[in-house]
Order: C-alpha cells, then structure tokens, then sequence
C-alpha cells in the first residue's frame, strides 16, 4: 500500500511540473503575441490579371481581386470587378496593376462640363509618348499644307489603341495612336474635320 501511494504521488508530481511547463510556454507565448506589431492594413482592389491593350473591352478573365497594403493604395481606385467589367480601357495596363476609375471609359472620365470629347488619330512619332491626362495641341494642315493650331491644351481622355492593335471603338487607323480629346466647343468642327482627312499632328506641353 505504501508503495503504490508513493507511486502515486510521484505520478502526481510530474504531473504538476508538465502543467507548470504549458502553463509557462502559454504565458511566453501570450506575450510575445501581445509585443508582436501587427501585420500591415491592406485593401481589396482590382488588378489586371494580365497585361491589357488600351482599347480592348474588359472581360472576367482580365481582372482579379487582391489585397494591396492600405499605406501604398492609389487615393481611388475600383474595388468592384463590376466597375470595369463590359468597359473599354482608356490606356493599356500590365500585369498586376490596380484599376483607377479612369482605366475604364466611363461618362464620368470623359468631358468635363462644357466640354467636348472625339477621337482623333495622330501621327506615327506620337507612338509611346502619349499618356491620358496628358495636355497636348493638335496640329493640321491648311489647303496650302501649312501647319495650323487646331486646339490648345486638348486633355488626352484615353489611348483606345496603338499601331498593330484594334479596338471597337477607333476609327480606321493610319499610323499612330488613337485617343480621346477633350476641347472646346468652339474647336471641335475644325478638329473634327481634320481627323477625318488623316493623322493629325501635336505638340507635347
């Protein structure tokens, strides 16, 4: 009988130093959890799935959502793949990158008020220099085949399309890109009218 009430209290005694143990590791563990700063804040935003033409028309194979670290999130951008979806790009993206509500063409991305938005096809040396909300001036030529200012500071609204590509809402293009401007009401016939007879040129600002 003594022997089996010894055993037992050695049995209980391990049996305190093991609890003792997890009761410490729990502890060491809570604090360093406590101590431990905590991950960065991120927000769920949509990104090309795949590098996209400006132009082409967004489908559910082209965008994805993803976590992105809140501190480095555009100011807006869309979070809702439904805010792109059915809608022409205004400028080609890569791989990865986050849609802006002016990534799509959208009433709100076009004219601002009073002003009006066509597209135009510009020459060949236009080719990787224009980026929407860029200012440019569209350039044409007279019967005599002078250059003449056609608008000032036109704001460039969406690349639709480059050479070698296509895109349902371009004109037929000639050599260069393919956008839409934004100008004045009281420029828009003679731009018009000359985008109808070819490229037209431009002057960066």
């Amino acid at each position: 009988m003594k022997t089996f009430r010894t055993r037992v209290r050695r049995v209980a005694r391990r049996y305190r130093r093991v609890c003792a143990a997890l009761l410490a590791g729990l502890a060491v563990w809570a604090a360093l959890s406590v101590l431990r700063p905590p991950g960065p804040a991120t927000t769920t935003a949509v990104v090309a799935s795949r590098a996209l033409q400006g132009g082409q028309t967004v489908t559910t194979d082209d965008v994805s959502l993803r976590q992105i670290p809140l501190d480095a999130a555009p100011a807006d951008f869309l979070s809702n793949p439904q805010q792109a979806l059915g809608r022409p790009l205004t400028v080609s993206l890569p791989a990865g990158a986050v849609f802006l509500p002016a990534s799509v063409v959208t009433r709100e991305a076009l004219a601002a008020p009073g002003l009006s938005v066509l597209p135009v096809t510009l020459t060949s040396t236009a080719v990787g220099l224009i980026e929407v909300g860029d200012r440019i001036d569209l350039l044409g030529a007279d019967a005599e085949s002078d250059a003449v200012l056609l608008a000032s500071a036109a704001r460039v609204v969406a690349v639709l399309s480059r050479p070698g590509g296509s895109s349902p809402l371009s004109p037929m293009q000639s050599s260069g890109p393919v956008l839409l401007v934004e100008v004045r009401p009281a420029s828009l016939p003679r731009v018009a009218a000359a985008a109808a007879r070819g490229p037209l040129g431009f002057g960066l600002r």
